[in-house]
């Protein structure tokens, strides 16, 4: 841990003597969000994701205020910290820290919906797409719905789709999209909701990856304003 990392940490523990006790039942309520990356049992779903299972409620809530403030870095930590209230990360971390270190891996798991990618490859890429921004590694595409919508400067509609072809040596290596269709947020916690949109991964053979997709819904979450898309000012144009 690097000193401007100790110092945050230590900033966000003084700032948690004034959140108070949590209540641990309404932070299980709102640690749905968080199951999606940490797991229903806090105890991690990938090697560099830490456990939360069994912490002191005081180490926790220093590190979830730490997070909102920005003091402490992590993309997808600081867009989901933006969100919580005082009262949040007291049972937040009420709930995390009333469960076993060690807890059983095999407890039922509600995230799991909404870790997967609801899409397939568009059927229809790229006959009815328009190629709204390219550089050296990357073409940026969006459906007619999508790209006509935007130029209007309304909201995308239901249906609007956008593919990036991710380039190696001038050729497509895999590719990133994202759609939208009615129905595919419900279920999705307000933490991590992005609308109806839904994220993929494919490879060059357009064949989905296995990925937990919850991050792709943490890491477009800041962008609300702008329908959840990255460079909307490209595709507005």
């Amino acid at each position: 841990m690097n000193h401007r990392l100790i110092a945050a940490v230590a900033a966000g523990m003084f700032a948690v003597t004034a959140l108070g006790a949590g209540d641990a039942e309404q932070g299980r309520a709102r640690s749905l969000a968080c199951q999606a990356c940490h797991g229903p049992a806090g105890q991690g779903t990938a090697p560099d994701i830490p456990n939360l299972a069994g912490q002191k409620p005081t180490y926790l809530a220093a590190q979830l205020t730490a997070f909102r403030a920005k003091d402490r870095k992590h993309d997808l930590m600081n867009a989901i910290a933006a969100q919580l209230s005082d009262a949040d990360i007291s049972n937040l971390a009420a709930f995390w820290s009333s469960l076993p270190a060690g807890g059983p891996a095999s407890a039922a798991d509600p995230a799991a919906e909404f870790r997967k990618s609801r899409m397939s490859f568009p059927a229809n890429f790229p006959a009815d797409y328009v190629q709204y921004a390219s550089d050296n590694n990357s073409r940026s595409w969006a459906n007619k719905a999508a790209v006509a919508a935007a130029k209007a400067h309304k909201p995308l509609p239901t249906g609007s789709a956008i593919v990036v072809e991710n380039l190696k040596d001038g050729a497509v290596a895999s590719y990133a999209a994202m759609e939208s269709r009615a129905g595919w947020g419900d279920g999705v916690p307000e933490l991590l909701k992005n609308d109806d949109w839904s994220y993929a991964l494919f490879d060059g053979k357009k064949t989905l990856r296995d990925f937990n997709y919850a991050r792709c819904l943490a890491c477009h979450k800041p962008k609300a304003d702008t329908q959840y898309v990255f460079g909307y000012d490209n595709l507005a144009k």
